[in-house]
């Protein structure tokens, strides 16, 4: 039997924790289910030795981390997919060389081309030259990561079957560019903190409230929406039996 909205765990799909986070303050999050990026080789090293169950560690190259890009073994990464179904924080942002960030992306998304992993993008200041290389390397588990491309660039995106992480920060014209069954929450945390009303990694709540009102319906039924998706996102790309069993047993419930 599915679990009502009200028993569902808040979903973070984009935060940042450190990757020596003590059990207590795990406890903290209140059983937040988190999808924890990375932003340098070493940082990935660290956080794929844990085994968290409400915690799912990403390997990241983030893009406006000039060491992260220089530390970039095409080969240690391809080792790391063995280890977690996860790609995070990756993509291209406006700050440093666009042919490096490319060349290294283009590196990490042939290395995932047939792996069952999810994979969230950054494109801050690179919304096209980012969905032009996702259109010449599709992957079906790509997560855009607080996406303001144009609406062109929006169309791009939606044909190739990405889904989209929102957080509260985001315009309106922004949160209905996609449809409900596209969308999954972030706090992006600990970045802007102010606008996000993200006090720790895990709070959805502000986003809940936005969607809800901007669609009709209530903030208990747009959590268990964003259940629903992550379970059809990890169906469909071979991930779900690579969470951790909680989180797993969550999606399949909701």
């Amino acid at each position: 039997m599915s679990h009502s909205p009200d028993e569902l765990p808040e979903l973070d799909c984009h935060a940042h924790i450190a990757p020596d986070v003590t059990d207590s303050q795990i406890d903290a999050l209140h059983g937040a289910v988190v999808l924890a990026m990375t932003r340098t080789p070493a940082e990935t090293t660290h956080a794929l030795r844990r085994r968290d169950t409400t915690l799912v560690w990403g390997t990241g190259v983030h893009p406006a981390v000039p060491a992260a890009l220089k530390a970039f073994s095409p080969r240690q990464f391809r080792t790391t997919l063995k280890q977690t179904c996860l790609i995070g924080e990756v993509g291209l942002d406006r700050r440093g060389s666009l042919d490096t960030q490319r060349s290294v992306l283009t590196e990490i998304l042939d290395a995932a081309r047939d792996e069952p992993v999810v994979l969230s993008l950054h494109s801050s200041g690179r919304t096209g030259p980012l969905m032009d290389l996702l259109t010449s390397r599709p992957h079906p588990g790509i997560i855009l990561h607080w996406f303001l491309g144009s609406p062109a660039e929006q169309k791009q995106a939606l044909d190739l079957g990405a889904y989209f992480s929102v957080n509260a920060a985001m315009p309106d014209d922004a949160l209905t560019a996609f449809p409900l069954d596209r969308l999954l929450p972030e706090t992006d945390f600990p970045a802007s903190r102010r606008t996000t009303r993200a006090t720790r990694p895990g709070v959805i709540e502000p986003i809940e409230q936005r969607l809800a009102q901007l669609h009709g319906t209530t903030p208990q039924l747009i959590r268990r929406r964003f259940w629903q998706n992550l379970r059809e996102l990890t169906t469909r790309t071979q991930v779900l039996d690579r969470l951790p069993e909680p989180i797993a047993d969550w999606a399949l419930e909701a």
